[in-house]
């Protein structure tokens, strides 16, 4: 891969990350993330999975925050790290009360050495001088001076209200966002502002920002796609921020689906083979859809490339085949069961996730009661999505509708209860840049 024109002078390039390894998991009331991948056939054999040389991670309900690129955010709100699990480096950033904020980390090896992580408030920020109190008032004086013909021709009494002051008490975000930024440049975290392009989001759509409530299953905050310089960022309610980080703008646009629609499918802003998809599986009859971001020319705006009706017997019963024949080509790793064993059982050497193993057509299927199914995540290459049923991991051929069975999810030493499951998920790509400054002692 050629180093990209606007790379930074005297910056060596590095190829992106190509290939999938598997996924890291953080799930429900369980004291550390796992990694759920396939073996690898090579050796020394790598094992990403393995975390042990960041701090804290034997200890303490820690999680993985994000993934861009081969590198990894990891910790808490008083705790953030960046680690290369493919080199094992890893560096600690500077300490920041952020219990408010959601963190997203940026990295693109193929145009500079350096990270930055940005945070996004968890609920947003209303509108500087916003108060209900006085939007009410605005709307009586208002309503007051377009009856009071008395007064009509005389000069408009200073601080009197105007339909302009009235859209800046109620849109969002305002023309300047600023974000809390760390850069692995300045080794800091410092303001940056962000000039908005476009309109913003008006009136009650604003409201609705606040009125959004967590949802009933799915991740604990929204996800996020870094795509050619711009960060995407799937806010609470029915709306997507674009960063753009190399001329300090942004603009918001809506999802493909409204703030009412919102509350009944569970929602998933990803990557995939062309650039940012938008996934949703209706909570109620398992219908996944699936959008693809157009920004080539006109406005930006949302492609719906697929509708399929998840058959939820189709897909069990693809798992129940292979899950009396094999464990699955992919094992969840760790340390205390027998599947570790499972490493050394010589695979081809290219260890890139085989699409053609243990396929079965969307064909026919067995009825068994089952509970809702859910998204782990979009291949980053291919049009493949990856779901979960309770603890068991397929991939779905979106093109073709073959699932694929991966293997099972649940750590042995999970306990079993109701309100157990997976809370985040994230497609792993490593890159084995070395620029992370620790390496574990």
């Amino acid at each position: 891969m050629a180093p990209p024109e606007d790379a930074p002078a005297g910056v060596p390039a590095h190829p992106l990350p190509h290939s999938v390894r598997g996924v890291f998991l953080n799930y429900i009331g369980y004291w550390r993330p796992r990694f759920f991948a396939r073996p690898s056939a090579r050796r020394p054999a790598v094992d990403y999975g393995d975390l042990d040389f960041l701090p804290l991670y034997s200890r303490g309900y820690n999680s993985i925050l994000d993934h861009c690129n081969g590198l990894l955010l990891y910790g808490n709100a008083w705790l953030y790290c960046v680690a290369n699990p493919a080199t094992r480096r890893w560096e600690r950033l500077p300490r920041m009360d952020a219990n408010d904020y959601v963190p997203y980390l940026v990295f693109d090896p193929a145009l500079s050495r350096g990270y930055e992580v940005l945070l996004f408030r968890r609920e947003p920020e209303k509108p500087k001088k916003f108060d209900l109190i006085e939007f009410l008032s605005l709307l009586d004086d208002m309503s007051v001076g377009e009856e009071d013909v008395e007064n009509e021709g005389q000069d408009e009494p200073a601080g009197e209200p105007s339909m302009d002051d009235l859209h800046r008490l109620t849109e969002w975000p305002q023309s300047q966002w600023t974000l809390p930024v760390f850069s692995s440049a300045t080794g800091e975290w410092q303001e940056r502002s962000f000039v908005r392009e476009g309109e913003a989001v008006k009136t009650m759509a604003s409201m609705q920002l606040d009125a959004v409530q967590p949802m009933e299953w799915g991740p604990r905050w929204r996800y996020s796609v870094y795509w050619r310089g711009a960060l995407y960022v799937h806010c609470r309610g029915a709306f997507v921020a674009r960063i753009s980080l190399s001329d300090g703008k942004y603009r918001v646009f809506n999802t493909p689906i409204d703030f009412e629609e919102s509350k009944h499918a569970c929602p998933y802003l990803g990557k995939s083979e062309k650039g940012v998809y938008f996934v949703t599986i209706h909570k109620y009859n398992n219908l996944l859809r699936v959008w693809n971001l157009s920004e080539s020319s006109g406005p930006i705006d949302w492609v719906l490339k697929h509708t399929i009706e998840l058959d939820e017997s189709t897909l069990w019963a693809a798992t129940r085949f292979y899950q009396h024949e094999i464990n699955g080509p992919w094992i969840l790793e760790d340390n205390n069961n027998d599947d570790v064993e499972n490493k050394m059982v010589p695979l081809k050497e290219d260890i890139e996730w085989n699409s053609d193993d243990n396929v079965m057509s969307n064909q026919g299927g067995c009825e068994e009661p089952y509970g809702h199914i859910y998204f782990l995540g979009f291949h980053p290459y291919k049009e493949v999505i990856f779901l979960g049923l309770s603890f068991i991991g397929v991939a779905y051929h979106l093109n073709s509708s073959k699932v694929q069975y991966l293997g099972k999810l649940r750590p042995k030493d999970y306990c079993t209860a109701y309100s157990n499951g997976i809370y985040e998920s994230f497609m792993y790509t490593p890159c084995m840049v070395e620029e992370l400054s620790k390496t574990p002692p």
